[in-house]
Order: structure tokens, then C-alpha cells, then sequence
């Protein structure tokens, strides 16, 4: 990526926080979520909800309730603020 397309390091916090299981009082991901945020990022900018899921849940083929419903987010509002600068 180029240094103008490489994502913030909120957003990428956002993404690794969002796919690891946001609840209160959690700050921050597991070491795991965050090494796949930049990848799970890639994936969210092609709109591809199922791959989404399924990078997230870890799985090549499917992925459980909880990982789309975590997928949701990362596609729709965390793409807007992207796109937003």
C-alpha cells in the first residue's frame, strides 16, 4: 500500500477490536486479531461480507453467527470512515 491508502492504526485497532469480540471495558484485541486486522481490512474494502466472516472466524469455507454479526460492522461503518479520510 501506498503511505496516502495505508489505513490509520485506529482503524485497524477498530477492526482487530471489533473482530476479537468488542464488550465493555475491553480495550484492546488479542495479539491474533491484531496481526489479521490488516488482512480482515482487505477484505471488508471489497464488500465481501461471507469472506469477511469467514477470515474472521477462521475458517476458509464458513464462518459462524457471532463472526458475521462481527463482520456487519467492519463492512459497513468502519468502510465509511475509511472512505471518509
Amino acid at each position: 500500500m501506498s503511505p496516502t491508502t495505508e489505513p490509520s492504526a485506529k482503524l485497524l485497532g477498530e477492526v482487530a477490536l471489533i473482530a476479537c469480540g468488542r464488550r465493555e471495558g475491553k480495550t484492546r484485541s488479542c495479539p491474533s486479531c491484531e496481526r489479521k486486522a490488516p488482512a480482515l481490512l482487505s477484505i471488508a474494502r471489497t464488500g465481501a461480507l461471507d469472506a469477511l466472516a469467514a477470515a474472521i472466524c477462521g475458517d476458509n469455507r464458513s464462518a459462524c453467527r457471532d463472526c458475521h454479526a462481527k463482520a456487519e460492522p467492519i463492512i459497513g461503518e468502519k468502510m465509511r470512515m475509511l472512505c471518509a479520510g
